[in-house]
């Protein structure tokens, strides 16, 4: 709602799950190449960034329109696997590990917030 009426950028704060598109620099992190297919590749580099200090900012009069398309094959192995899952949550574990030894206690607030999901 409030980027409806927003006339200029203002800024937004990291929360867990977050997917924003976002513009970055050509030399920001490259995404983790542990989260291939369906899961946590943009929650993951939206985690790197913000743990970077990136500042997150809304462009009030900037849109894009994400088109409808047909589910891809990979949520429809996260959907029916046990093991995909499993993996996944073992990747996510080994990223939260990663951040925390970077970025040491700054990143507590991730696996914070992971838990409490």
């Amino acid at each position: 709602a409030k980027w409806r009426t927003a006339t200029v950028p203002y800024r937004v704060a990291w929360q867990p799950d977050f997917e924003p598109y976002v513009v970055v620099r050509r030399d920001c992190p490259r995404y983790d190449q542990r989260f291939v297919g369906f899961g946590w590749n943009k929650v993951s580099h939206i985690m790197e960034l913000d743990a970077q200090e990136y500042e997150l900012l809304v462009l009030p009069n900037a849109f894009m329109i994400h088109m409808p398309h047909a589910p891809s094959f990979d949520i429809s192995k996260f959907r029916l696997s046990a093991g995909y899952r499993g993996c996944l949550q073992t990747l996510r574990e080994e990223f939260h590990q990663d951040l925390s030894r970077r970025y040491g206690a700054a990143a507590l607030k991730y696996l914070t917030a992971e838990r409490s999901l």
